[in-house]
């Protein structure tokens, strides 16, 4: 029985030393929790996680500013798309209100009724914003003006011939910086007259 005991003995004895010998190489693993780092490696540690935290709001920050800047664009370019919308329904609706009285004068030219289309005249210039109306024959002469004390004026001190030598109704917004409405008015062959609409300076 003794002989066995010590068999059993030597034979776990490898083992037992294998086991203390790894024990002892990773016992430095167990006193970890309870080690303190060095004032330097502590401070590296520090440092990274306030880099870290530094980077996370930054990008944070960044990402902000990228959407709202996004947002401003989309907001510029929404804008900018109704107003361009707006301007080109107002121009076509100018352009139907010029036909209009293209017809309504050239009807009253022919005629030579001059009285008529004074007549027709300042009841446009009553509607809102509306400065001035004056009808200038195709010789620069001044015909008619809502504004009477242009009368003995000539139509090309009042509007250069690049403006009364139009051939289609037209909305300029540059003249003397005001914005106007330019109505030919036809005759069989040509242009016999120009009706100019001028339109009173928006307050900003």
């Amino acid at each position: 029985m003794t002989a066995n005991n010590k068999q059993n003995q030597n034979q776990q004895s490898p083992v037992d030393n294998l086991f203390s010998q790894l024990s002892a190489k990773f016992e430095w693993l167990a006193k970890v929790p309870t080690m303190q780092l060095p004032g330097k490696y502590a401070m590296i540690l520090v440092g990274v996680i306030v880099v870290i935290f530094a980077w996370k709001i930054i990008a944070v920050n960044k990402a902000e500013s990228d959407m709202a800047k996004k947002l401003e664009h989309e907001r510029v370019l929404i804008t900018q798309q109704a107003r361009e919308y707006a301007d080109h329904q107002y121009i076509k609706e100018e352009e139907r209100f010029g036909q209009i009285l293209s017809w309504a004068v050239r009807g009253e030219l022919i005629r030579n009724n001059i009285d008529q289309i004074d007549q027709y005249l300042s009841e446009i210039v009553k509607m809102k914003d509306t400065e001035r109306v004056v009808l200038i024959n195709d010789d620069g002469k001044l015909l008619v003006s809502t504004d009477k004390r242009l009368e003995e004026a000539n139509g090309t001190e009042l509007f250069p011939r690049e403006i009364l030598n139009l051939q289609k109704i037209t909305v300029r917004s540059d003249v003397d910086g005001k914005k106007i409405l330019v109505v030919p008015v036809m005759g069989l062959n040509k242009k016999i007259a120009t009706v100019i609409v001028s339109y009173k300076q928006q307050k900003l």
